[in-house]
């Protein structure tokens, strides 16, 4: 399938109140399209013409839904009808527009060639979490965000990394493969010092937890957080639902530090000569034990500097988890 930004690129500016539109290759049902003040929109073909959406019209947070609506198409000078729900971008923001044609490319595949009206139902859905996200605070910082993608970066199986990869950024653990945890630590110092919570570095129910631990630097001429996530994003062509998961879960944690996507860079090769795993059981920390039961959520920061170290890489680790 094309780049849809370089498609909606060659569209050419429509009279006022039209549309010019192309078909994806690949999805010829669904078009992607460019109005007068040069905003896009994505064309959802509609195959179930019996049934109701029973959902209605949207227009909020910068995206306008519009279901069932019948357009008038020329092709190859015949003028046909087809009933799409028309997803638009109403803002004005060049990166944001720039995300909006990533996030259609990407969803697109989940549609597929004949979407039932429950599946587009859902679809645009998470076009309107993401854009609501993107006006909501961070919930991760930018430096935390980079160090995990970054480990997913450093596996030859990016595809299993984000299978076990956290849903919410909220989650006690950023990776989770069976009986194995692994929570991404990063570090703006030379020194290996971490914030935990007692209950991420506290085994329960025979679980293994291991702390992946990164020295990261701010460095202009490092790898900035999109050219992390366009490489992975490279290496998932055969995996769409990893690839939606990966896109969506990253715009939405950066919220409205989104313009910084490009902006921040970190020093590349200083996070791979810094990596490094940990078994919980190395590092200091407060013992369960130690905690009264009256007292809970407990936080502290501990050393890595005298922590023995697991000498083996990510896909050596996670390995024995997998089921195949």
């Amino acid at each position: 399938m094309i780049e849809l930004k370089k498609i909606y690129e060659k569209l050419p500016l429509p009279k006022k109140q039209n549309l010019h539109s192309m078909a994806i290759e690949g999805y010829k049902n669904h078009r992607i399209g460019k109005n007068f003040l040069d905003n896009p929109s994505l064309l959802i073909f509609i195959s179930e013409q019996d049934k109701d959406f029973f959902i209605a019209n949207q227009n909020l947070f910068n995206i306008k839904v519009s279901h069932n609506l019948k357009c008038e198409i020329e092709l190859d000078n015949k003028t046909i009808y087809n009933n799409f729900s028309v997803v638009s971008y109403t803002g004005q923001d060049s990166d944001i527009k720039d995300i909006f044609l990533s996030t259609s490319q990407i969803l697109v595949q989940s549609l597929g060639h004949n979407p039932s009206n429950s599946k587009i139902k859902f679809v645009v859905g998470k076009f309107i979490e993401l854009f609501k996200s993107l006006k909501e605070v961070p919930r991760k910082p930018l430096q935390g965000l980079w160090a995990e993608l970054f480990v997913i970066e450093q596996s030859d199986f990016p595809e299993i990394l984000i299978s076990g990869w956290h849903s919410i950024p909220e989650e006690k653990f950023d990776f989770s493969f069976g009986k194995l945890r692994i929570e991404v630590k990063s570090s703006g110092t030379e020194i290996r010092t971490h914030h935990f919570s007692s209950s991420q570095l506290n085994p329960i129910n025979n679980t293994e937890i291991i702390i992946a631990s990164i020295l990261v630097n701010i460095n202009a001429g490092g790898i900035s957080l999109e050219e992390i996530l366009g490489r992975i994003n490279s290496r998932l062509n055969d995996y769409p639902k990893q690839k939606e998961k990966l896109h969506l879960l990253v715009y939405s944690v950066l919220g409205t530090d989104i313009d910084k996507i490009k902006e921040v860079k970190f020093d590349y090769q200083l996070a791979q000569e810094s990596l490094r795993f940990y078994n919980s059981l190395e590092v200091s920390k407060i013992n369960d034990s130690d905690i009264p039961k009256e007292v809970s959520n407990v936080k502290f920061i501990s050393n890595l500097a005298i922590s023995k170290n697991i000498g083996i890489k990510i896909d050596e680790l996670i390995k024995p988890h997998i089921t195949n």
